[in-house]
Parts: structure tokens; C-alpha cells; sequence
């Protein structure tokens, strides 16, 4: 598991349109807005896209000022655990 919390700030005019834009990305959910342009966002590792691609891909976005990372987690997933004990016994 891979999550990370964002602030992104929008140009407060493009807002809406951000949102739509950070909802629409994969893995990406939009929590919660504020005034004045900023979003409070999660993003999260999925089958189609690594969070931080994703948190990149953000940063690109139109009408997007700037996008900090507040939080980060990262737990390895039971499949990962799995094959490093299983490289560890062959090795």
C-alpha cells in the first residue's frame, strides 16, 4: 500500500474544473475544497498508475498552482513479503 496526502492549490477561478481533473486521474480522490483554490486530495498506488506518477501527472495538470505532498504511508503489499522471504530462502 502506497498512499499520500496532497494539497493542491488551484488558480481559484479553475477550481472546479481541477477537481473534476484530480478525480479523474486514477487512483486520485478528492476530499475535500476550500476557498481560494485549494483541494485536499489522497493518492494512492492502483494496477494502472504508481502514486508518484500520479503525483506528478498532478503537478501537470491546467489551472494547477502547486500540489504538496503532506502525508506519506507505505506498507509493502502481502504479495512482496511473500517473494522476499522466498528470495531469501533460495539465495
Amino acid at each position: 500500500m502506497n498512499i499520500a496526502g496532497v494539497l493542491v492549490h488551484a488558480h481559484p477561478d479553475r477550481q472546479g474544473a481541477v477537481g473534476d481533473l484530480l478525480a479523474a486521474l486514477p487512483g486520485v480522490e478528492v476530499h475535500k475544497s476550500a476557498p481560494g483554490g485549494r483541494l485536499i486530495v489522497t493518492v494512492e498506488d492502483v494496477p494502472e498508475a504508481r502514486a508518484a506518477d500520479t503525483l506528478l501527472a498532478v503537478h501537470r495538470l491546467p489551472g494547477v498552482v502547486s500540489a504538496a505532498l503532506v502525508y506519506h504511508h507505505f506498507e509493502p503489499d502481502a504479495a512482496d513479503i511473500e517473494e522476499t522471504k522466498n528470495a531469501a530462502v533460495t539465495a
